[in-house]
């Protein structure tokens, strides 16, 4: 762990990373994505669905494909529309919540996610102020992770080198870029993942993050 103590910034993705993903938050967003892509473009359900999960992985999110394929769409209301998500069930991070006041080290939610949507979902499980800033996909230009683009801007933004940060997130594409750009890197909340590249995993952000607390 000592290696992470050496760095001063410490980068959260906020999707299935501060939260758990058995709150299914993001189950919502698909079927609103699909629903509006459907009506937008004139396509079926099915079509707007191979789309999107095409956008998914080629781009890292939807968005982003549509942006670059369909430029009369607005993006403005179409994450709209799709980030209106039901948050009532979703827990309140408490432990999570007091490890990271504990940690005196700079921390950033860095998310794919737009700002409204993030500052909403930071707000209902008690962590918005937590973190010394919000870098949202708008800040990107939609291009985001796992595109390096994504990650040379939050260090411009934040003014940091990458080789000072850690970054946390469950997506092994997204670990894998800020590895090879030289940050400390943790993959959250896979434990369907066995074999990765990732310096570490753990399934308890929380404990993970006490754990560093000196």
């Amino acid at each position: 762990m000592n290696s992470l103590l050496e760095r001063d910034v410490h980068l959260f993705d906020l999707d299935n990373t501060l939260y758990h993903p058995k709150n299914a938050i993001l189950e919502q967003i698909g079927p609103r994505m699909r629903n509006f892509i459907s009506h937008e473009l004139g396509i079926s359900l099915e079509a707007s669905s191979t789309l999107c999960s095409d956008y998914y992985f080629r781009y890292g999110g939807t968005i982003r494909g549509i942006q670059l394929h369909y430029p009369s769409v607005d993006l403005n209301k179409f994450s709209e529309f799709s980030h209106q998500v039901e948050l009532d069930n979703v827990e309140k991070a408490t432990k999570l919540k007091d490890a990271l006041h504990a940690f005196k080290k700079s921390r950033y939610v860095f998310t794919n996610s737009p700002l409204p949507y993030a500052t909403r979902v930071l707000k209902h499980i008690d962590l918005y102020d937590c973190f010394d800033g919000i870098f949202s996909v708008e800040l990107t230009g939609y291009k985001m992770k796992p595109d390096p683009h994504a990650f040379n801007k939050i260090c411009q933004h934040f003014d940091f080198e990458a080789s000072d940060a850690a970054f946390y997130d469950d997506q092994p594409s997204n670990i894998a870029t800020a590895k090879k750009l030289g940050m400390r890197t943790i993959l959250v909340n896979r434990d369907d993942i066995e074999h990765h590249d990732a310096c570490y995993k753990t399934e308890d952000l929380p404990s993970f993050v006490a754990s560093l607390i000196k």
